[in-house]
């Protein structure tokens, strides 16, 4: 061997050792694991942590055992070939697979079982071990975050980072781009790499370099338009509550505030933006203030939004600020069907119009969303509360006893307090529901109270003998209860009572009665 080839391999096995060695290791692992904690753990995205050998590999993989912080495991080729007695990393290798080869039928199963893992299950294995394998042609969308404590060059490093660079829909954290963490050269192969192969998809490989200036650039675009949606106007939580009126506007701001928060949490996951940037906690508090504004907004114009895939988000962002039991109550949803948190939430709010308007905004969702079950009742009740928030905005009534008129109203509605129907009517479950409803048709009959009301238990009756399970999917069922309607009709409301009902009046009866018990259908479950 020639002394430039002694010296080449020399060289080579003096980064090895070093690359290997347990305390440059450890303290990667140590890192490793603190920068995915923080910003990656239990939200279902995953990372490939690329080792410089089989024995790093498994020094690495002890590291997170006994840790127990984050979820791991190890993909490595078997070793092969005659051991030597002396070479401890390969005996510290073999034994770490024979304790696999022990709990499954083999590492070819292992292996599926992990990488099956690591795809599917968003609870599962957070971060795979490997040295070769798993860096080319694996196709894992989940997969974010690649911690490089190994140098990869030319194809082989374009293909790892192919391998982060895929958009992910996840629920907790929005997956909008791969993060290489490098703990080796790979910055200085990257160029190299890209000279060789100029051929590659751009599209995956696109942004591996990233400016943190850049991205602090991003981020300060992102506050800058968040802050413009209120220019001009006071600095005042109530006006600009009443400056997002409108639904168009309110939809920029959540998309403005959400574009704040994706660019944020994007930063602080870069290795140098503590350092670049002198404004953290500025943004932090002010993100605070926006999350609270965007809860009073949701709050006060009854805006239904998931917020859930944020709460990891703002729990990382704001952790100086509110904790996690903070983030949950600002982002879970207010839901009028909970009078205690309703209550509590309304409270929280400015004057006393926004409170009459956001009891408002929710209890017309409500009535919206039941329309169909009872369209006399939350009819009667959406035309009540828009006379009194029109009173109020022309300044008829004050905004105090409109306040109270809402929350008397809110009470009626779902309670669903009506004493319109007698008593008779009143004690039959539903029956007050076609009582009211089913007036209309019978008006221009001289049926007495007393006769509309056994009517009306009559047809309930029917109803209840005919519905058999799921009837209101069943076409067939409702062809015959449509029959047994009119055939009541005729029997007691024209022969019995001596009412006479066209066949117009019979059907449109009949099609009415139908419909609100299709749409009642948990009355007549049996």
């Amino acid at each position: 061997m020639s002394d430039e080839n002694k010296q080449h391999l020399q060289r080579y096995i003096d980064r090895q050792i070093i690359k290997d060695n347990p305390q440059r290791i450890t303290e990667i692992a140590y890192d490793v694991e603190e920068h995915f904690s923080e910003y990656f753990r239990g939200s279902g995205l995953k990372a490939q942590l690329v080792a410089p050998s089989k024995y790093s590999a498994i020094l690495f993989q002890r590291f997170f055992e006994k840790s127990a912080r984050v979820r791991t495991a190890v993909v490595i080729s078997d070793e092969s070939g005659i051991v030597d007695e002396d070479d401890t990393h390969k005996k510290e290798v073999i034994e770490y697979l024979d304790e696999i080869s022990h709990k499954y039928a083999s590492l070819k199963s292992y292996e599926d079982d992990v990488i099956e893992n690591f795809k599917n299950n968003e609870e599962g294995i957070e971060i795979i071990i490997v040295v070769d394998k798993l860096l080319t042609g694996f196709d894992a969308p989940r997969n974010t975050v690649l911690y490089l404590a190994k140098d990869l060059k030319d194809h082989n490093l374009l293909q790892a980072i192919a391998r982060v660079n895929r958009l992910f829909e996840n629920k907790t954290i929005p997956k909008t781009s791969g993060f290489i963490i490098d703990y080796s050269e790979n910055a200085k192969n990257l160029d190299r790499a890209m000279k060789l192969f100029g051929n590659f998809a751009e599209e995956d490989v696109k942004g591996a370099l990233v400016d943190v200036g850049d991205k602090i650039q991003e981020l300060e675009q992102s506050y800058s338009s968040l802050h413009d949606l209120f220019k001009g106007l006071p600095a005042d939580d109530e006006a600009y509550i009443q400056h997002l009126g409108d639904e168009p506007e309110r939809r920029l701001f959540y998309d403005s505030y959400n574009a704040f928060i994706r660019a944020f949490t994007e930063c602080l996951s870069l290795k140098d933006f503590g350092t670049t940037f002198k404004h953290t906690d500025v943004y932090k508090r002010e993100l605070k203030k926006f999350t609270e504004l965007r809860s009073s907004v949701r709050l006060r114009y009854a805006d239904q939004i998931d917020l859930d895939e944020y709460k990891k988000p703002l729990i990382q962002l704001l952790d100086k600020y509110i904790d996690a039991k903070g983030v949950e109550l600002l982002t879970a949803p207010v839901d009028i069907t909970d009078p205690e948190r309703f209550s509590k939430a309304i409270k929280e709010l400015g004057s006393d119009k926004s409170k009459a308007e956001a009891i408002a905004a929710h209890t017309n969702r409500t009535i919206t969303e039941r329309m169909d079950t009872d369209p006399e009742f939350y009819q009667r009740f959406s035309e009540k509360i828009q006379k009194i928030l029109e009173s109020m905005r022309e300044g008829k009534m004050s905004d105090v006893e409109a306040l109270g008129q809402m929350r008397l109203i809110k009470d009626e509605v779902m309670e669903k307090k009506d004493d319109s129907s007698p008593d008779q009517i009143q004690g039959v479950n539903g029956a007050s529901i076609f009582y009211r409803n089913l007036k209309e048709n019978f008006a221009a009959t001289n049926l007495s109270n007393d006769q509309y009301s056994q009517v009306i238990l009559g047809l309930l009756e029917v109803l209840r003998v005919e519905a058999i399970v799921d009837w209101y999917k069943n076409s067939e069922v409702k062809r015959i209860i449509a029959n047994r309607i009119d055939d009541y009709l005729y029997d007691v409301v024209k022969l019995e009572l001596g009412i006479d009902l066209s066949p117009d009046q019979t059907r449109n009866i009949a099609d009415a009665a139908i419909t609100l018990a299709e749409n009642n259908h948990e009355i007549f479950a049996l």
